[in-house]
């Protein structure tokens, strides 16, 4: 087994007793309660990073998919359906308590 690094921080008189309290609560060692922590909040970042790449990836399909339909809405024979559409996109964001907003789907005559 390696040695252990050692990390230094500095942190104020009151933030020391606070980290020495919640260890002691946890009836564990100062080191190990920071250690939990860090290794927490490493973890976190790496979901965080993953989450925010998910949700790019699906704005994206959704941008994709919006111009889709509203390009087929467009060609389509009914000529009023498009309109129609975008009426009950608008209606059902109300509904929903979502803002209507024309860079988000739907028409900006909302």
């Amino acid at each position: 087994m390696t040695r252990p690094k050692s990390l230094q921080v500095h942190v104020t008189v009151e933030l020391a007793e606070r980290v020495r309290a919640a260890a002691k609560r946890r009836d564990i060692s100062v080191s190990e309660w920071i250690r939990s922590l860090l290794s927490q909040a490493c973890e976190n970042d790496d979901l965080a990073s993953k989450l925010e790449t998910s949700v790019d990836r699906v704005s994206r399909q959704s941008v994709f998919t919006m111009v889709g339909v509203d390009a087929l809405l467009a060609g389509h024979a009914d000529h009023g359906l498009r309109e129609r559409a975008h009426q009950a996109y608008a209606r059902k964001c109300k509904e929903l308590g979502l803002s209507v907003n024309a860079g988000e789907g739907g028409s900006d005559e909302a």
